[in-house]
């Protein structure tokens, strides 16, 4: 058989376009391959209290090779390995991100299209939304959105919360909303599910007509030969881990930011010195392939509380956990994103990563307040109930890294380097972050630093603690030793670099990526709406406009 269209990888993006493409046309033949299973029915992984999510069943279990800013630490970085993707491991986090990044990439690639507005018409198709705002917001989409209000499950620490914010000068948005395109302030927590019920994108885009393998590895991209110089190569299909070799019109790449890139080259698109290492042939020189990778770290914090028998953890024995919205989700009251303050600290930093001084009018970073580090106070911690957390997520890293091939077999996982906090900017923007977290949690200018918040637990191997007099060097050291990631792999396949804006390979007909690994520019945000924009919209250029 030759199929119309063939998806290599069954996540996200895969659902949404192959669902809208059979909804377009029904008479279409289309096949996703997915090397993972198939958990839209199973109850191991439906539930915020699951266990079979991270380092689960559906999880690649990928490490980073050692990061050299990080004490040459390997770090965890899972993705989704089933159909859905990380939609089946995910925590179901439903975060727009700043319009200023969508234009940036609109603006970078000269195409409105992939700007906010060009967007946004997606996002609202999207999402069933509980805010009312029409001009922003759905409210018929597949995809059912809760909120800490919507559901009914404000915290017992949430005023305490709110006032502490505001006393260090964050303010609470509009509607409490960070999804309008302006997300710094205090908002609402919103994620993609319904009654703490996970949303899988195969569930909610569903495959009827769609032909799906799943278990099954690609190897390869299938090319033609050129018959005269100056020709493109064609793909004409792929090559399984098994050998077999199935044929389509047209294939489209959405394994995701690691594995697409990893696809590309082994099918011998690439940089050309990556390729000869392993004596793959050359067929497309592309060296911006496995470029331009980030992901966005994350640190975490304990702090111990006064009176943990006041019952504010939900691990604590307060009646009021028993009512079941209190497990719909992650347990906090709000999403809280700042930007920086100390703007000529920021200058510092670039400065020294750039080696001249930046202009602070046209400067990316500082010709506006950019968001750049986002915060999540959770009322759970140790299982005693003694602690709360609170995250640091930094999400505008200026450290960029690559994915390389580790060899020619598609079985073996490639080097991932998301070349974590190597940079100043990162370094100084993770610590700025971090003292609003020390200041939001033991200063005597907040309520819960006067009142609910002893100090900070600690760390393993370090025998101070976070307090407000925590030097740069301490700050450092502790991120150093405890950065994680969020998970959230971007930009191995740049748009305006590897793929044109109509998501076909440069240099290959018949051939387009439709994944994380085509974003350009760093979404600071996690990644499922733009991703799930990116994806409605891939299906409508697709549909329309040859390969």
């Amino acid at each position: 058989m030759l199929w119309d269209y063939i998806f290599v990888g069954g996540g996200l993006s895969a659902s949404v376009v192959s669902n809208r493409l059979h909804h377009f046309d029904s008479s279409l033949k289309i096949l996703v391959i997915e090397a993972g299973g198939n958990a839209n029915n199973d109850e191991s992984v439906m539930w915020p209290n699951s266990t079979n999510l991270i380092g689960g069943e559906y999880d690649w279990k990928y490490k980073t090779v050692p990061q050299v800013a990080l004490n040459n630490r390997n770090v965890d970085l899972p993705c989704g390995k089933a159909l859905g993707g990380g939609t089946v491991i995910n925590s179901g986090g439903w975060i727009r991100g700043d319009k200023f990044d969508f234009d940036l990439w609109g603006d970078l690639v000269g195409d409105h299209r992939w700007s906010y507005a060009g967007l946004l018409p997606y996002m609202k198709l999207s999402e069933d939304c509980p805010v009312d705002n029409p001009k922003e917001h759905g409210k018929d989409g597949p995809l059912p959105i809760q909120g800490i209000v919507s559901t009914h499950r404000e915290f017992p620490l949430r005023n305490q919360t709110l006032e502490s914010w505001e006393a260090l000068g964050v303010t609470q948005l509009p509607n409490i909303d960070g999804n309008a395109g302006n997300p710094l302030g205090i908002g609402d927590l919103f994620e993609n599910k319904l009654k703490g019920r996970r949303e899988i994108a195969s569930n909610n885009f569903p495959l009827g007509g769609v032909t799906v393998l799943t278990k099954t590895l690609v190897a390869k991209v299938l090319l033609s030969t050129p018959t005269a110089s100056g020709q493109n190569p064609e793909a004409t299909g792929v090559k399984l881990a098994n050998g077999t070799e199935i044929k389509g019109k047209e294939i489209i790449l959405s394994a995701g930011a690691i594995r697409t890139a990893q696809l590309l080259m082994l099918s011998g698109i690439g940089p050309a010195d990556e390729l000869k290492k392993f004596n793959i042939p050359v067929r497309v020189s592309q060296p911006d392939v496995g470029k331009n990778f980030q992901d966005h770290g994350l640190f975490a914090s304990l702090w111990t509380l006064k009176d943990p028998s006041a019952g504010y953890t939900v691990t604590s024995p307060n009646p009021l956990w028993n009512q079941p919205q209190y497990g719909y989700g992650t347990p906090a009251d709000f999403l809280v994103t700042t930007s920086i303050k100390d703007k000529a600290g920021l200058a510092v930093a670039i400065e020294k990563d750039e080696g001249k001084k930046p202009d602070p009018k046209t400067h990316p970073l500082l010709k506006t307040d950019r968001t750049f580090n986002e915060h999540v106070f959770m009322y759970t911690g140790t299982p005693d109930g003694t602690t709360v957390t609170i995250m640091l997520i930094n999400l505008l890293p200026t450290s960029k890294g690559s994915v390389t091939l580790n060899s020619a077999d598609i079985n073996d996982v490639p080097n991932i380097n998301p070349n974590y906090h190597f940079t100043e900017v990162d370094k100084f923007v993770a610590r700025e972050g971090m003292r609003l977290q020390i200041e939001f949690l033991s200063s005597n200018k907040t309520a819960l630093g006067r009142d609910i918040i002893s100090g900070e637990l600690g760390a393993t191997g370090f025998t101070e603690t976070f307090t407000t007099e925590s030097t740069d060097a301490y700050i450092d050291s502790r991120i150093t030793a405890g950065l994680a990631s969020t998970f959230h792999p971007m930009g191995t396949a740049a748009m305006g670099k590897v793929v044109d804006t109509n998501l076909r390979v440069k240099g290959v007909k018949k051939l387009r990526i439709v994944d994380t690994s085509v974003f350009p520019v760093t979404i600071t945000a996690h990644l499922q709406v733009a991703t799930y924009a990116t994806a409605y919209q891939a299906a409508d250029i697709i549909y329309n406009t040859k390969c």
